[in-house]
């Protein structure tokens, strides 16, 4: 699976991160982004976790197009 980092929050404003790994929940990691996320917390930060990405679906045919 693929778990992507959601981003922070600082004073108000959202920050993207580009993080993402393959792998497991509780892989070292993932522990070590989050506690980089957690250093740089203080007034007005609000780090927002980890999310799956997710996957692109089989097609629908509810597009409109005709085939």
């Amino acid at each position: 699976m693929i778990i992507v980092c959601k981003g922070v929050v600082r004073n108000g404003r959202f920050r993207h991160c580009k993080f993402f790994h393959e792998g497991r929940w509780g892989d070292g990691e993932l522990v070590e982004h989050q506690k980089f996320h957690e250093s740089a917390g203080g007034p007005g930060f609000a780090w927002l976790g980890f999310d799956l990405s997710q996957p692109f679906g089989r097609y629908s045919g509810r597009d409109g197009k005709r085939t």
